[in-house]
């Protein structure tokens, strides 16, 4: 199965992906649970990952796709424009990135919150989806319990912001 890439109007994300899925097209958008405290509680929340992008799943080639989407846009405001590297229909997610979003989202397409501690300046993920990922983390927010994920995307180099709780600082 291929991976693409939806750039759409952002917000519209749920009832675009609805739409999607309507018109037989599997569709998801990936969803991180991030802490939130409020009044004095921490919860955890489930939120979009990338607003403004929306995956799809299919066996369909990438003209095969271009069609469909071009033919579903005059259906339906929002949907933007199919992210493609070329037009001889090279996927705009390799493989590996696949991959790693694969071990970061899970089934349910959706990140868990992790678990780690800081270690000599080092950060070690002790559970979670961030196992593995120590070394694509750029920038951590012990308060607010974030770090910033680098990731390989669409042939770029993008940052997310996702949920890690740094529960023991060592020295």
């Amino acid at each position: 199965m291929n991976w693409y890439v939806l750039f759409i109007r952002s917000g519209q994300e749920e009832s675009i992906s609805d739409f999607l899925n309507q018109s037989g097209l599997s569709s998801f958008i990936p969803k991180m649970k991030v802490v939130y405290r409020r009044q004095g509680r921490s919860e955890l929340v489930e939120k979009i990952m990338f607003p403004g992008y929306l995956f799809l799943e299919s066996d369909l080639n990438q003209q095969q796709m271009d069609q469909q989407i071009r033919k579903l846009r005059m259906r339906k405001s929002g949907l933007v424009k199919l992210l493609k590297v070329d037009k001889e229909g090279t996927p705009v997610l390799r493989d590996e990135e696949k991959k790693h979003l694969e071990q970061l989202l899970g089934k349910n397409r959706v990140m868990d919150h992790s678990v780690g501690l800081i270690q000599g300046g080092q950060v070690i993920v002790t559970e979670g989806p961030l196992k593995g990922f120590e070394s694509r983390i750029v920038r951590i927010d012990r308060h607010k319990r974030r770090a910033w994920l680098q990731l390989d995307l669409c042939g770029q180099t993008t940052t997310a912001c996702v949920s890690l709780e740094i529960v023991q600082k060592l020295d």
